[in-house]
């Protein structure tokens, strides 16, 4: 049987939305934050209060004396 224009243009349309949503979730497999470790979520603080991803060096530590 012959399909008519709308039931071509129908079939033609939901091909389309799979690609996209076949594009979508590579990109989102891709993108994936979750799972990176602990170590990608450490930030330290040196001693005038400024965040970094790098550890401090340990030369300027100063050692507190308690009473």
């Amino acid at each position: 049987m012959a399909d008519s224009f709308q039931k071509k243009e129908g079939i033609k349309k939901n091909v389309s939305r799979k690609k996209l949503k076949a594009h979508k979730k590579q990109q989102r497999k891709t993108n994936n934050n979750k799972g990176k470790g602990f170590d990608s979520m450490i930030a330290y603080v040196d001693q005038y209060g400024n965040l970094s991803s790098t550890p401090p060096e340990n030369k300027e530590i100063q050692e507190t004396k308690e009473t």
